[in-house]
């Protein structure tokens, strides 16, 4: 019989081979987050692609770079180069740039095999034997980014794969750079055309909020492809280390290592919740609240209490209206918003001996349109509000203060960069609106949410652990990440469950097609193939009323849902640790004993 100790070396040499099989995972992940704060920091042309090439150098692993934009002509011509000999040629496209134009990306194993480069100078040819081919264009402005090798089939499908999530990047890179022009070319019209009419000045600053929207769209976007990767990745920083705590006789000394790795990447992974936050197109869960208990949670919670005890001299004063209506809301994300406007308050008035800040709510009717920081629609609003004393805002940052990564506070104190544009993102998602006051005397945020008259639901009771058995118990986990597959099998065999596995959609379809499972864990996301949602769809066609569990590293989204009104059950955001999934399966299976 094994001993304890070999039991924790083997388990530790399993957590060892698993860091080592997402390192290549975390540097695309770390690749594609630095491209991100390229993209949401750089505002001059001239300056984005020639950082990109920078941070795309050693991922891609070319000795050459350089960028070809499509002209009124039929040719293409260098935009971006980082060696001037690219600088003054003229590219045809033949089969192969078409193809890399539709999304393809091409590696080219020898370039005097391919038309395009056949048409180049010898010297420049035989200085590029091999390159990689990607789109980094738009619909509207075709654009390839051609990374090139001094030595023939150079580039992998390594590189192959990390390009086609760059183009993602570089695509949206290209239209946070036609907002960005949009912007420009408006102030400049505004500085001229000073005389204008009203209507043509209304209308100017209609145009300049719309830019600056999809902007912040197109950025989240961005964020919610890193935070999936980054998700995956902390699954096992999370996870493994519940399995480890499980071993009665685990040394006391170990047992705290292993808990600080499980608080660190807990850590993180509120970090990369952030991230999913600015993600716009995700479906939010809602439920009818009050805000008054979100606010007095809040108030009371140790985050708050932390914050206001290292802020000596700050007094905190509530103003709750006791006529307070209940509104349809992710009560998670409206405490979040208010997270951060309280932090964003805190700092405001650091230093100060007399700093107050006040967190009110009121019920208001607004019975004509309001032109505040956000022109406010007629209708009934309950309103959430966090004002400090403190020396306000200047004009210059209040253009951009809701951008990701836009701040000026230190770098100790300055979190993920991401505060007010989580604060915009979910107004975004209630249909509500953000009324920003500053001055000399202080700031005050308040944060209109439409008014529901729906009653407060009680929260469905617990499930007793003793309702269902899991011996004897089969559970399906479909993963394309092989890391994730035997985390997850590994958690449930520590409660009992028999396992098996499957890597693709495909694979989990005719395993179940021969073999019954009692429950599938379902990964959402998988690269290649089909996703959760068309598997369980499949699935259901031989196997109706297949119990499931959805799992993503991303939030809950349409597809989640999709599958969700087919028949799956719980939904398990990565990373979850051993407690979370206990409770999903346990209430998928209880019904079945």
């Amino acid at each position: 019989m094994p001993t304890i100790v070999e039991e924790l070396r083997e388990a530790l040499l399993d957590l060892e081979e698993a860091r080592k099989m997402e390192a290549q995972q975390r540097q695309t992940a770390e690749v594609l987050l630095a491209g991100l704060q390229v993209l949401a920091t750089t505002r001059e042309t001239g300056e984005l692609f020639p950082n990109l090439f920078e941070i795309l150098r050693n991922p891609l692993d070319f000795r050459a770079v350089f960028v070809l934009a499509a002209s009124g002509n039929g040719f293409m011509l260098p935009i971006a180069v980082s060696e001037a000999r690219f600088k003054k040629t003229l590219w045809k496209p033949g089969a192969a740039f078409r193809r890399a134009m539709k999304g393809n990306p091409i590696a080219i194993f020898d370039t005097s095999a391919v038309e395009e480069w056949r048409l180049q100078d010898d010297a420049l040819r035989n200085e590029s034997r091999s390159a990689l081919v990607f789109s980094v264009g738009t619909d509207s402005f075709p654009a390839l980014f051609v990374c090139t090798h001094p030595e023939r089939a150079h580039f992998s499908r390594r590189h192959i794969n990390l390009a086609r999530r760059f183009s993602l990047l570089a695509r949206q890179a290209l239209m946070k750079l036609e907002a960005d022009h949009r912007v420009a070319f408006l102030e400049e019209r505004l500085k001229t055309e000073a005389r204008m009419a009203d209507l043509n000045r209304k209308l100017a600053e209609s145009e300049k909020k719309l830019a600056r929207t999809q902007k912040l769209e197109a950025l989240g976007l961005l964020a919610g492809s890193v935070a999936h990767d980054l998700n995956n990745i902390l699954s096992g920083i999370v996870s493994y280390p519940d399995l480890l705590l499980m071993y009665p006789d685990l040394p006391q000394k170990h047992r705290q290592i292993i808990e600080t790795i499980r608080t660190s990447g807990l850590r993180a992974a509120a970090v990369v919740q952030d991230l999913l936050t600015v993600t716009r197109g995700v479906a939010v869960a809602k439920d009818t609240v009050q805000l008054n208990s979100v606010v007095e949670y809040f108030l009371a919670s140790p985050e708050c209490l932390e914050m206001i005890q290292k802020q000596s001299g700050v007094t905190v004063r509530s103003n709750l209206d006791d006529r307070q209506p209940s509104i349809r809301a992710s009560g998670i994300h409206v405490e979040k918003a208010l997270l951060n406007l309280f932090s964003n308050a805190i700092d405001a008035v650091r230093g100060r001996a007399d700093g107050v800040i006040t967190v009110r709510t009121q019920n208001l009717h607004v019975n004509r349109p309001l032109k505040r920081h956000e022109d406010i629609v007629v209708g009934e609003y309950a309103v959430l509000s966090v004002s400090d004393n403190g020396p306000g805002i200047s004009e210059e940052d209040m253009e951009r203060i809701f951008e990701p990564f836009y701040a000026k506070k230190s770098l100790g104190r300055s979190g993920t960069g991401l505060g007010l544009t989580i604060v915009w993102n979910t107004m975004q998602d209630h249909n509500g609106y953000i009324d920003l006051q500053t001055g000399a005397d202080g700031t005050r945020f308040s944060l209109y949410f439409p008014v529901n008259r729906e009653t407060v639901k009680d929260q469905p009771a617990r499930i007793p652990a003793d309702q269902f058995r899991a011996q004897g118990r089969k559970i399906l986990v479909v993963d394309d990440q092989e890391v994730q597959r035997l985390l997850v099998c590994e958690m449930l065999a520590s409660l009992g469950f028999e396992t098996a596995s499957a890597a693709s959609g495909e694979e989990a379809i005719a395993y179940l097609k021969t073999n019954p499972a009692d429950l599938v864990i379902l990964d959402m996301i998988m690269d290649p193939g089909i996703n959760g949602r068309e598997t369980y769809e499949r699935i259901i066609q031989f196997r109706p009323g297949q119990k499931a569990i959805i799992a993503s590293g991303y939030s809950l989204n349409d597809d989640v849902r999709a599958a969700q009104r087919m028949g799956a059950g719980a939904f398990l955001k990565k990373p979850y640790g051993l407690k979370e999934l206990e409770l999903a399966v346990r209430k998928e299976l209880a019904g079945a004993d």
